[in-house]
């Protein structure tokens, strides 16, 4: 109890330090200065925004690296319109550039997350609470497109998926890796999530073949070591998968709640509505203006309750699919026994009620559960999300395939077969 209500001090504490700055933050993409109004319309027109290359150090193995820092629109052009949509938010959000390639600072990451476009010049104070490994590096740290992705999907899928690819490349059985087969599992995931991002009938480009990186990122470095000789234990990497996720629903609770330790039902609806562009959004909006009782709030834990039930949508949609198929209304038990079923954990009365308000167009008490998912896979993949037929067996089936190429590399350069 004591910890709990330490816990939340500290949240309190450093969200007052964050309230200002995270403000005019929000204002900043509602109405964007000139920096994030040509990048958003380089990215919509793909005529390109232009960078002012500063230069800056960031610490790398054998010594100092030297990059450059886009700062200003000036100089330079970047086109970025045939890229897929996470690899224009990469572009947009990534302040490093070294030898034609472009990297993200945490700080950047942590941003591109958060915030649709950003002002630059915008900081960020240092946490001291929970899960902080992004906020304590700041800009220092190298994050390549790569990484991007995987930090993404990491936020967006179950852990069970990622054990079973890292289960794949581990040959020795001892549930550990090594760099190489790391690279492995990143290209695998990676790979499949940008995929599944980009429509396929509305553009031929193809990302360039992630190639292996010829510099020490930080996850290179906090994995394996600064000569990348340190194996890598699945246990340690399933503790960092958590706490990225906890990092980054802190970050957003403290966003959204304005640095308290409470969030208003107003500010959980803005929350989930606020990469959401579909024509209902004016009803969702109506319904959280006239069905929430002012002064009613969600606290922390219910928040992270939620989001963790938010990285198991594709079992949930299964079960919806039930209710579809037998033309039946879902109403409140009956979503709460389908998440149950789907995450092994309930979400409290209190959020379930929260959202059965906002998402109730024909205010008869059930649940528009297929606009419901829409929303959801939108607000969590940060608003790149581009729908697909592709099923979840399919998109772990082409995991698989993929993770057994990789064994089969692996095991050929150990001078192996595979039986």
């Amino acid at each position: 109890m004591a910890a709990a209500a330490g816990s939340c001090a500290r949240l309190a504490a450093w969200g007052g330090k964050l309230r200002r700055g995270l403000a005019v933050s929000r204002q900043a993409v509602r109405s964007p200065g000139p920096l994030a109004a040509a990048v958003a319309g380089a990215a919509l027109a793909g005529a390109g925004a232009a960078w002012h290359h500063s230069r800056v150090n960031v610490a790398a193995r054998d010594g100092s690296l030297t990059v450059s820092a886009q700062k200003n629109v000036e100089h330079g052009i970047i086109y970025i319109g045939k890229l897929s949509l996470r690899k224009q938010r990469f572009m947009q959000f990534s302040s490093l550039e070294h030898e034609g390639e472009y990297y993200m600072t945490p700080r950047d990451f942590l941003f591109s997350v958060m915030f649709e476009q950003m002002e630059r010049e915008l900081g960020i104070q240092t946490a001291g609470c929970g899960s902080t490994f992004f906020r304590d590096l700041g800009d220092k740290g190298l994050i390549s497109y790569t990484e991007y992705l995987f930090l993404l999907t990491i936020l967006t899928k179950p852990h069970s998926g990622f054990h079973v690819a890292f289960k794949m490349l581990d040959t020795d059985g001892n549930e550990m890796i090594e760099k190489r087969e790391f690279f492995k599992l990143q290209k695998i995931i990676s790979k499949q999530d940008d995929l599944m991002t980009v429509k396929t009938n509305e553009t031929g480009y193809q990302e360039a073949i992630v190639k292996e990186p010829e510099i020490n990122t930080t996850l290179e470095m906090r994995f394996f070591g600064k000569r990348g000789q340190r194996k890598l234990h699945y246990k340690e990497f399933r503790r960092f998968m958590e706490n990225l996720q906890t990092e980054i629903q802190e970050m957003e609770f403290l966003q959204f709640s304005k640095g308290l330790s409470f969030m208003r039902k107003e500010d959980f609806a803005e929350w989930l509505l606020f990469f959401t562009n579909t024509e209902n959004k004016d009803i969702y909006w109506k319904n959280v203006r006239e069905k929430l009782s002012a002064g009613e709030s969600i606290s922390l834990d219910e928040f992270k309750s939620f989001c963790h039930f938010t990285t198991h949508l594709e079992d949930f949609a299964i079960a919806m699919q039930m209710f579809s198929l037998a033309h039946r209304p879902v109403r409140l038990a009956e979503f709460k026994r389908a998440v149950k079923v789907a995450t092994g954990q309930e979400l409290s009365n209190n959020i379930l009620d929260t959202v059965f308000k906002i998402f109730d167009l024909d205010g008869d008490e059930c649940l528009s559960h297929e606009e419901f998912l829409g929303v959801l896979k939108n607000r969590m993949h940060r608003g790149l999300w581009v729908p697909q037929h592709q099923s979840i067996q399919e998109y772990w089936k082409c995991v698989k395939k993929e993770s057994i190429k990789g064994v089969k590399e692996v095991w050929k350069q150990a001078g192996k077969g595979l039986f």
